[in-house]
């Protein structure tokens, strides 16, 4: 059977995630600037952009921001021209990875949802001791 357990990698890795994260939530920006102003309003999707971005950047709720940024740029995918689409294709390619691999242990899910060690004594009565 799989063990599904939320790993928090460290060093060099969740350094990695750290940058990762905040180059996505830059990229956020940017996607934003694709939104049509006459969709939903001027304001709107900076102030939304900026709530994803920031929680990119302090890793909190990562994996929905990631999904939330991935979906943004897969409609934004059709707008622009061929170079912008392959950019935003790879911005999607980044996305699923970030929301796949988590946010690293330089963030805060780290920090509520971390690594938890638990120790079992080895001959407890629920697991079959004489006492």
């Amino acid at each position: 059977m799989s063990n599904y357990v939320c790993r928090y990698p460290d060093g060099a890795a969740g350094l990695a995630l750290l940058f990762l994260r905040m180059g996505y939530a830059l990229v956020a920006f940017g996607i934003a600037r694709t939104v049509p102003a006459g969709l939903v309003g001027t304001v709107f999707p900076y102030l939304a952009t900026g709530l994803v971005a920031l929680s990119l950047v302090i890793g909190f709720a990562t994996r929905w921001a990631a999904l939330l940024l991935g979906i943004s740029a897969a409609i934004a995918l059709t707008e622009g021209d061929s170079i912008q689409q392959m950019l935003l294709a790879g911005h999607i390619g980044g996305c699923v990875a970030i929301a796949l691999i988590g946010p690293g242990a330089f963030s805060i899910d780290a920090q509520r949802h971390g690594r938890r060690v638990i120790h079992l004594q080895r001959n407890t009565p629920d697991r079959g001791a004489d006492d």
